[in-house]
């Protein structure tokens, strides 16, 4: 029995994360399932246990396990912060700053690692291939979509010439790279390598770009 002269503490309501970070939580919780067991073999009541939460919290917060598996790839896009521009940066120094970001950012172990799940679960889980080039490879994309339609005045590329154009100087810049870890055929580039296979790709493509204006311009003609 408590003294009179004691006042028993009040038992404070343990305060609830918000919605955001239990969003984070639960995305958190997700990868690590995912890469352990695999999409397919993964349940939502494997993710709510290792997120400490209830399935029900679970279903208030995400409707179904590929809305999850789409969160956590948004999750990873949120991390992806390309440079601003300085006023004296030349086209060059805009596309090659743009690749670095992304290629550093695609060749990390975490980016690897979920494109392999996707891969090995694509007999099962079709849906994850799509769900991953609409989350992540047209957003990754459409950055440098938009980097060379800034330029196209001084290239003279058009909007629908950038969408491909975009595809090439990424295949040149960073596929070899890419598919070599991906499948586990050598380590990482260092950052050296990584940023001279990436300049190069750029001066190839600029100068190619330069070659193509020229050829679109009229020739003169005497009479």
């Amino acid at each position: 029995m408590i003294p009179p002269s004691v006042t028993a503490p009040k038992r404070r309501r343990r305060a609830e994360p918000d919605e955001a970070a239990r969003m984070l939580q639960l995305i958190e919780a997700a990868e690590d399932i995912f890469l352990a067991k695999g999409y397919h073999a993964a349940t939502m009541n494997d993710v709510a246990k290792a997120a400490g939460m209830s399935k029900k919290t679970v279903y208030t917060l995400i409707e179904s396990k590929g809305e999850l598996f789409a969160a956590l790839l948004a999750h990873h896009q949120s991390l992806l912060n390309f440079p601003t521009p300085e006023p004296d940066w030349t086209v060059h120094d805009i596309l090659t700053a743009n690749l670095i970001c992304l290629a550093r950012f695609l060749l990390s172990p975490e980016q690897i690692a979920i494109l392999r799940l996707i891969m090995a679960e694509y007999t099962h889980s079709p849906d994850l291939g799509r769900i991953f080039h609409r989350n992540r490879v047209m957003k990754a994309k459409s950055r440098l979509e938009s980097c060379l339609i800034e330029i196209s005045t001084q290239y003279g590329v058009s909007a629908d010439e950038a969408k491909d154009m975009a595809a090439m100087l990424f295949g040149m810049a960073i596929g070899e790279f890419h598919l070599s870890v991906l499948i586990g055929f050598r380590a990482a580039p260092t950052k050296q390598a990584l940023e001279k296979r990436i300049r190069w790709a750029v001066d190839i493509f600029l100068a190619g770009c330069c070659a193509e204006t020229c050829s679109r311009e009229p020739k003169s003609t005497h009479p």
